[in-house]
Order: structure tokens, then sequence, then C-alpha cells
């Protein structure tokens, strides 16, 4: 398959996940990301940082995607950030391929007023949402290129931007489903329990995600039928993500689509596998019956810094850790030092695992 020749280029606020899943399929990898963590540098043939993703204009990225590829004939996977920028993706060089859903599907996707018209036409079930400020206070203001909850403000908190809209708060519990689509249908790969880590300015900040999480079947099927609808309807390809809230009354409500490999992919096996099958499906190939399940429970956790923190040479990473930062660099109160993922016979001994990483971490970077 000549794709296989081919270098993939990623395009990420955080790239590292997708360019490991890409070496570890065999395939040479540039990134251009927002933090050069030591991780993406062991494996990036080429690197060039982004500067913070809400400052990049269309023709930087352009740029810096011409000085990645030089030229030469690569694969474009775009992952997180790619919400806020993703007009460019109609002007990219002859030698760069898309793999991926093009600015037209992600317009749709990421257009608050176009999205959620759309759930309503499609009969597809979300919370009460308004493009203009309700008179009450019992709603949320998000924005639609928001990545990770920071974006989510409880409506008296409300700073309004240009993408600001507003839904109804549900009382629930969050989820996401990880899907693979090839423009056409889609099929359902695992479903995942979201949990918060707020902080001051953050109330809604993610904090981590667990799989798998076994909810109802009706719910499921609830579930497959609007990943189905809207694979259709909007034309999407290759591995994304779609979150839900499963609320008190007992309703799944479909909150936001991200178009896009996202975080919840690294807590499934077979990482290499998952790539080929993302490129397979972004080729119009969707394997009969693909399903790549958690051999036993899984938590990917985001360690946010709890106060200004400068990486030390002796600092010593748990082989569980990853983006993990560069020596010398300096991590600021509220934002991530590194990821975690753990496995466990057990959610308890999910929870245990938790618990004595982070104490562990605690000391090392003291």
């Amino acid at each position: 398959m000549q794709e296989q020749l081919l270098p993939i280029l990623v395009f990420a606020q955080s790239g590292r996940f997708i360019a490991q899943s890409a070496s570890q399929a065999g395939y040479r990898v540039w990134v251009a990301d927002c933090f050069g963590d030591q991780d993406t540098l062991d494996i990036a043939e080429r690197w060039q940082q982004l500067a913070p993703i809400s400052q990049l204009s269309e023709n930087r990225i352009l740029d810096i995607l011409a000085n990645l590829s030089q030229g030469e004939n690569c694969l474009l996977i775009c992952g997180s950030g790619i919400e806020q920028h993703y007009p460019f993706l109609n002007n990219l060089a002859a030698n760069i391929t898309l793999l991926g859903n093009t600015a037209a599907s992600i317009h749709t996707i990421k257009t608050p007023t176009l999205f959620f018209n759309l759930l309503k036409q499609l009969e597809i079930s979300y919370p009460d949402t308004l493009f203009k400020p309700p008179k009450d206070t019992a709603w949320l203001a998000k924005s639609s290129s928001g990545l990770g909850g920071i974006h989510i403000q409880y409506l008296e908190a409300l700073q309004q931007t240009d993408d600001t809209y507003y839904q109804r708060y549900e009382a629930g519990i969050s989820g996401s489903g990880l899907f693979i689509a090839d423009g056409k249908q889609a099929q359902l790969l695992n479903i995942n329990q979201q949990y918060l880590q707020p902080c001051e300015s953050s109330p809604f900040r993610l904090g981590g995600i667990t799989s798998p999480w076994l909810i109802s079947e009706h719910h499921q099927q609830d579930l497959t039928l609007a990943i189905n609808k809207l694979t259709f309807a909007v034309g999407l390809y290759g591995v994304n993500s779609i979150d839900f809230i499963i609320s008190t009354r007992g309703e799944l409500l479909i909150l936001e689509l991200n178009p896009r490999i996202s975080a919840s992919a690294e807590l499934v096996d077979c990482r290499e596998a998952l790539f080929q099958h993302h490129i397979n499906a972004c080729n119009g190939l969707l394997a009969d019956e693909f399903r790549i399940k958690t051999s036993s429970p899984s938590r990917l956790h985001y360690y946010y810094a709890e106060h200004d923190t400068h990486i030390l040479a002796e600092a010593v990473w748990p082989p569980t850790c990853h983006d993990i930062p560069v020596t010398g660099s300096t991590i600021l109160k509220g934002d991530p030092i590194c990821t975690i993922t753990m496995q466990a016979a057990t959610s308890e001994k999910l929870q245990q695992t938790y618990c004595d990483l982070k104490r562990e971490l605690i000391i090392r970077l003291k």
C-alpha cells in the first residue's frame, strides 16, 4: 500500500500520541505541536514548535507545514487544536494529503448553530441550547473551539467570545464514545467515563477518563445511532469522538463531537492497529467488525501543577507517565505537567494505583 511509504505529518496542540502511534505502525513522523515534550522529540524525525494555538494564523500554519515537509509527499493527520484553524485545510500544498475530516465537515461540527440544528433535524437528543445570552443563570457558556473543558463556564462567570453559545446545565454523568467512520457509516470502539478536576478559573476542567464504561444497552444503542446519523449527514472519516451526558432523568444527551483522534484513543489496546485502521477508514475502507477493547479497567489522568514547577535533570519519571516535559522547562501552576495512563484488574485497584503514582510524582518532582 503506497500510503505506508509516506511520512506522517502531525499538526496538533499536543501531537505525542498520534506521533507514537504512527511510529509504532512503522511510519516516519514529522510533528508540529506546542509542547515538544520528551516523548515526541524521541521519535519525531522532524519537529517544529507551534505558538499557542489561539495565536496562530492560517499563513503561519501553512508555512510551518511547508517547512516540515520540505516539498516531500506526506500524509497530514490533525489532532487537538484543529477546531480553531480548520480553514487552512482548504489550502494545503500539493505534496500534503489530508487524512481525516475536511474543512467543510469540521465547519458543520464546530459551528454551534449548524451542529445543534443538525442534531434537531436528525432527532438526536441534546441539552437545551441557545445562541443568545439567556435571561436566567441556570445555563453554561461554552466555546465551540475550546478543549479539555477549560472553555466551559457558569453563566455568571462569563467572558463572552465570538463563538460562545449557551447550554442549560444538566446534572448527570459525562462520558465519551470513540468511533471510526468511512464517510458513510461508523463503528463504536469504546465508551469512556469522564471526570473533572476543577480549578478556580476552570470549574469544568477535564481531569481524566476511565475505560471501559458499561452503560445500559439502551443508551449504547442511542449512542451508536447518533454516530451513524452524524457520519452519514456530515461525511465523517477516521477516528473521532463524541461527548455526551447521561442526565439524572436517564436521557443520553449529545454535547459535542470532536472530529479528530481524541485522548481516549490512548486507552485502547493495539494503537498501531488503530492507527492503520484510521488511515484505511479515511480512504473509505472500514472493517466489517473492527472493535478494539481495553483488556482491563484503564485510566488516563492529567497531572496538573499545583504550583510553578521547574523540571530538573534529576527527575525520574515512572513508565506510566507520558508527555514528559523537557529538562529545564518550567510548568506554570494549573498547566498539565504530564499525562498518566494506568491499568488494573479492578476499578478499586485502579484508584489505588493512581493514588500511589500521584504520591510518587510529588516526591520525585520536589
